[in-house]
């Protein structure tokens, strides 16, 4: 016999165990004709798995009914089981056609699920865990507003009070590792820490959901605080998690190895569930693509969310599948920004929901003149577009109802030495969308829309220096200069007016304010001088106060008035409350270290308190939901105000009586407390002394009274003179 041991141990191929890790199953395809199967092969690797892996050869099966066409599914196998994952989250949702979604799941879970057994056993009730009402501070007798400090290492929630100290709900040292956020509604308020963000809500604040997301810095909420959006410098490693978590808590990890290096994640808020990780967008050599914070913007339905690749393109994902939008981003050459219609318009004709709408705006290029435009979602259809010249920048400026799209529109000179605004504002509530134009001669700051919709007034600050400061994400001038503020509004066309457009309503000259604030109920505004060595000015005016001098003179802008002057010092945020009648100036030891606290002020400048507090870090108001009052409710609130008034003063005072008889009372106890120790004291002092005594002891004698005058002689430089010789 011929020995073959040796060729057997060279050519020995390894054995390698059998499985089916590496294989998914693809359902809910379309059932067509055996000739067509290698076309749709082809269009699934090539639109659906593409980022997934290659397929192998002769690696999918679609099984044949008797008729001789596919049945709807398929067995599709992939060289690595890692890529049979990539493949499950890839494609399952995915929209292959308008009205057909494909289910991918691992072979190997329709396996298990064969072998599940006939007798169904209910699985083990989990207990039902009462975190409260997340609303149930809206349900307060006295209507009061909730606001949050941060103090050096401690998180405190309290009732705001006007007449006496505010009310503290709870406080906790050591809350939050770097810094306190709200959600969009109020319903949650975060804090932040190394392994991830919590969220706490409830009348206790009791702790609802953690998210792991180490080192995070970023979060942002979507509308309706149904998607949590998060950030973190630090790419994911599921590694590093691991480690972070211990071994007894690596079952919270919420990454899988196709998280690994991305930085900005989307979380269910509600169940805590990871949707999604993106990577950042990459240049071509390898180096981050410039991005800002929000990485994506939401549209109001929050069906959609988006996010700009800076010059190149915008991605448009749908939700709750997290997808991108017909399967590709959509190239725009030099896009600078975009932002979403903060609502959902109606039809005026039918009152049907219009579609969702986004704006950008490209800057010139060659030839080509700069560009805004608003396009239609999901349709991608353009609605109006509007070219611009001798562009320097644009920023875009929603008003909130949706209706109206202000476009800051910054343009040099023919000599290109300096540089003048345009104000292109988009009728976006209107049909075919047509653009009004308010021309500055000089350049505009900061823009800011009146909250309210009669008749979409705002405020712009402008100055004529060469050079006029940059605005930070805020609204905030970063340096001051001289400047003046300017107030325009709609006027609809009339007897009186006969083209209809934006008027100059009136001009504030020479002021030194680098931040507009309305009110969230519009008519009040303050002009704040913020972040700012030389000055720190606050004015407060009222846009409808003196309505007999505007009837008279017949310009609306003659009823702007100045309510009040006031300073803080060193101010470095300025916040209304959802109420619209109180407003909170502070200063932060995250900008600087003496002088930190806050001041709460009224709408009419009248300043109520001032705290100062060292190493002071935030002051943020609990949002309110919107109201669910009709626009014809309110008006007949308003109409009625009077009455309204009257029993809320009555209220107001009876809790001031009752503050003033609680403080009384409590004057009173301490007093009587201070007797009644001073009663025990001389009991004790007189049954010692009557102890020490019948021990023999002998009490001292007491001096006679004498008068003694005591001379004091003191010394008094009355004038000094000083004679050289």
């Amino acid at each position: 016999d011929i020995d073959f041991s040796d060729l057997e141990r060279k050519f020995a191929v390894p054995e390698q165990e059998e499985t089916l890790e590496n294989v998914v199953v693809v359902d809910n395809l379309p059932i067509i004709d055996q000739g067509k199967i290698e076309k749709l092969t082809g269009a699934l690797q090539k639109n659906v798995f593409k980022n997934a892996g290659k397929f192998k050869a002769n690696g999918v099966h679609m099984p044949l009914a008797d008729e001789g066409k596919t049945k709807g599914y398929a067995f599709i196998e992939f060289e690595t089981a890692q890529q049979a994952q990539a493949a499950v989250r890839l494609g399952n949702g995915f929209p292959l056609e308008r009205s057909r979604r494909l289910q991918v799941n691992p072979f190997m879970d329709v396996e298990r699920y064969t072998e599940v057994e006939d007798e169904y056993r209910a699985p083990p009730a989990e207990p039902f865990i009462d975190h409260g009402h997340l609303k149930s501070w809206l349900g307060d007798e006295f209507a009061r507003d909730q606001f949050a400090t941060h103090v050096g290492n401690n998180v405190a929630v309290y009732w705001n009070e006007t007449a006496q100290p505010a009310e503290l709900i709870t406080a906790r040292d050591n809350w939050t590792g770097t810094r306190v956020q709200w959600s969009p509604l109020g319903s949650y308020m975060c804090t932040f820490h190394r392994p991830g963000l919590a969220l706490w809500g409830g009348p206790e604040f009791k702790k609802l959901m953690r998210v792991v997301h180490p080192f995070i810095t970023h979060a942002e909420f979507s509308p309706s605080e149904q998607y949590l959006v998060t950030f973190s410098s630090e790419p994911i490693s599921t590694e590093a998690v691991d480690k972070m978590l211990g071994a007894e808590e690596q079952h919270q990890n919420p990454f899988t190895a196709d998280d690994e290096g991305h930085s900005v994640c989307i979380w269910n808020v509600r169940t805590g569930t990871l949707m999604r990780s993106f990577a950042l967008p990459m240049n071509k050599d390898g180096t981050p693509v410039k991005t800002t914070w929000p990485q994506f913007k939401w549209s109001p339905s929050e069906k959609y969310f988006a996010r700009m690749t800076h010059g190149s393109s915008i991605s448009i994902y749908e939700a709750p599948s997290m997808a991108l939008l017909d399967k590709k981003s959509m190239k725009v050459a030099g896009i600078q920004d975009f932002s979403w219609c903060p609502r959902v318009l109606e039809d005026t004709r039918t009152g049907a929901a219009r579609p969702e709408m986004l704006a950008y705006w490209t800057p010139e290029e060659g030839n080509l003149p700069a560009r805004v435009t608003v396009m239609a979602v999901p349709s991608r259809e353009v609605v109006r577009t509007k070219n611009l010249f001798s562009v320097f920048s644009a920023s875009l400026h929603w008003h909130p109802s949706g209706k109206m799209m202000c476009v800051r529109v910054q343009r040099y000179t023919k000599s290109k030495k300096s540089r003048f605004t345009n104000l292109e504002i988009f009728r976006t509530g209107e049909r075919d969308v047509p653009v009004d134009v308010v021309e500055l001669t000089d350049s505009a700051v900061a823009f800011d829309w009146e909250p309210t919709c009669d008749n979409y007034r705002f405020a712009i600050l402008h100055t004529d220096d060469p050079t006029p400061p940059p605005t930070n994400a805020n609204g905030i001038a970063m340096s001051a200069v001289k400047t003046n503020v300017s107030f325009y509004a709609f006027e609809r066309k009339g007897k009186l007016v006969k083209k209809e457009g934006y008027a100059l309503l009136k001009t504030l000259p020479n002021k030194t304010t680098t931040s507009l604030k309305w009110s969230p109920h519009g008519r009040h505004i303050v002009l704040a001088t913020m972040r700012t060595v030389t000055t720190c000015t606050l004015e407060f005016y009222d846009a409808d106060f003196d309505q007999t001098a505007a009837t008279k003179s017949g310009n609306p802008g003659d009823a702007i008035s100045l309510l009040e002057s006031a300073e803080h010092y060193s101010i470095t945020e300025l916040e209304w409350d959802p109420s619209g009648r109180y407003v909170v100036t502070s200063a932060s030891a995250w900008r600087q270290l003496a002088d930190t606290g806050y001041i709460l002020w009224d709408f009419k400048g009248q300043q109520l308190q001032k705290i100062d507090i060292e190493d002071f870090k935030q002051f943020l108001w609990r949002p309110r939901p919107q109201s669910l009052l009709s626009e014809e409710q309110k008006r007949t609130i308003r109409k009625d105000l009077k009455s309204y008034s009257r029993a809320f003063d009555e209220q107001d005072e009876r809790r001031l009586h009752a503050a003033d008889a609680e403080l009384m009372s409590q004057r009173r106890r301490l007093v009587s407390e201070w007797e009644t120790w001073r009663t025990q004291v001389a009991e004790l002092l007189a049954a010692e002394t009557d102890k020490a005594l019948a021990d023999g002891y002998k009490l001292p004698i007491a001096a006679d009274n004498e008068d003694f005058v005591v001379e004091e002689i003191v010394e008094e430089i009355i004038e000094e003179k000083e004679e050289f010789i």
